[in-house]
């Protein structure tokens, strides 16, 4: 399990759809599986998908999941096997 979990910008992307319930849901499943025990990596890209088909949030959201940290963190569950 990788020690390093990436700040995951959940307020941000709230403020960019503010009137958005099912946007809410899918940022705090998101956040909740990023921060779980064992978070999966299958889960956390369909998250991240369904969220990028949102205009508003595809460019916040793009500079989150391909910084180089949130990378490594998915690099490291991939590599454990999570």
């Amino acid at each position: 399990m990788p020690e390093q979990r990436p700040d995951f910008p959940a307020d941000r992307l709230r403020a960019a759809l503010p009137d958005d319930p099912e946007v809410f849901e899918r940022i705090a499943a998101l956040q909740q599986e990023l921060h779980s025990e064992k978070p999966a990596t299958a889960t956390i890209h369909a998250h991240v998908a369904e969220l990028r088909k949102h205009a508003s949030l595809r460019t916040l959201l793009a500079t989150w999941f391909e910084d180089p940290r949130t990378q490594a963190f998915i690099d490291e569950l991939t590599a454990a096997g999570l």
